[in-house]
């Protein structure tokens, strides 16, 4: 199966998933990864803004945000900033109709420790297929101190995924 026959697949999935389904998702996945020596010993971490069928990471965001550096990234053009968060009244609309903080971009991705990364699929290894844009596929190069963790719901989870050369695996993958 090709990559956009899988994203269909995978869309499908999770448009099954009830709204019951989807809070109970996020927050085993959000909990396992808190509960995480990876997490706990991070400081500076990019996470996402979660879409509509994505694990809703807008509540661990807004948790953690007084305590540790969390970043979102803003696409511009195709290439991604990334930006400190600094509440929702800081997002606005941004490519794509996603939420995007409105602040100065950092140009140190060094600092950066932990990066939560979306994706349509993954599997227990580490692989991941994104959407499409190559967006992450371009970004995570740039963030080699950090750890990097995928998150999904139970249903995005393959024995396989097409892999490319320029993929870059996960560390660690929570599902739920």
């Amino acid at each position: 199966m090709d990559k956009n026959e899988l994203r269909k697949v995978i869309q499908k999935r999770k448009k099954n998933l009830s709204k019951e389904e989807r809070i109970a998702s996020s927050m085993e996945v959000f909990k396992a990864l808190e509960a995480s020596p990876i997490f706990q010993n991070a400081t500076h971490l990019l996470c996402y803004w979660s879409l509509f069928d994505e694990l809703d990471t807008h509540y661990f965001v807004n948790k953690y945000c007084k305590n540790k550096s969390i970043y979102l990234p803003r696409v511009v053009g195709d290439e991604v900033e990334i930006v400190p968060y600094c509440g929702e009244a800081s997002m606005e609309k941004g490519a794509f109709g996603i939420m995007e903080p409105n602040g100065s971009a950092i140009s140190n991705y060094n600092e950066i420790d932990l990066v939560i990364v979306p994706g349509v699929a993954f599997t227990t290894d580490g692989y991941r297929m994104g959407r499409g844009g190559g967006y992450y596929d371009r970004l995570l190069p740039l963030l080699a101190n950090a750890t990097k963790v995928g998150v999904a719901y139970k249903c995005q989870m393959l024995n396989q995924v097409p892999i490319e050369p320029h993929d870059v695996k996960m560390d660690q993958v929570f599902w739920g």
